[in-house]
């Protein structure tokens, strides 16, 4: 996928979609996410482990910031196409909003939550990737280290 990115003077970093020949071709408006035209970061995404994301199917406009009066920190929102259409149930725009709660501010927890996803995969039309539990990183290093082991010892053992 082809972006470009602007930094905003506020401090404001967005990701632009620049659509090709070939996405064109291969787009389709039934794809949740095919009507985002830009992804704006509110703050530098390099530090964070992740982002909590949500799908908000009550924003008023397609481009304007959304907020949340729950005490969530927003990380980032999606901005839409201008021709990207109402939501049939609500009458209102369906956008990603990128946020954090108090309880992530360490993000050094073994365990991640469900709506986890790794800021730095996040682009315009594209969910991301969430990442690796730390605790399901560890146990797949020890089993690989076990089976390392285990291998050495039967190649010592064939070798004498």
């Amino acid at each position: 996928m082809k972006t470009r990115v602007m930094q905003h003077k506020d401090g404001r970093r967005e990701v632009v979609r620049v659509l090709t020949t070939e996405e064109l071709v291969s787009w389709s408006a039934e794809h949740p996410l095919a009507y985002e035209k830009s992804i704006v970061w509110l703050e530098n995404t390099e530090r964070l482990r992740y982002v909590r994301v949500a799908q908000v199917r009550c924003a008023t406009s397609r481009r304007g910031p959304l907020l949340v009066n729950t005490g969530e920190r927003v990380v980032g929102y999606s901005k839409l196409m201008p021709d990207a259409p109402r939501d049939k149930q609500t009458h209102r725009y369906c956008r990603r909003l990128f946020y954090l709660t108090a309880s992530d501010r360490e993000q050094e927890t073994e365990t991640l939550p469900n709506s986890a996803i790794d800021p730095r995969t996040v682009l315009p039309g594209v969910e991301g990737i969430a990442p690796a539990n730390k605790s399901r990183r560890a146990a797949r290093t020890k089993r690989a280290e076990t089976a390392t082991r285990r291998d050495e010892k039967a190649l010592r053992a064939k070798s004498q």
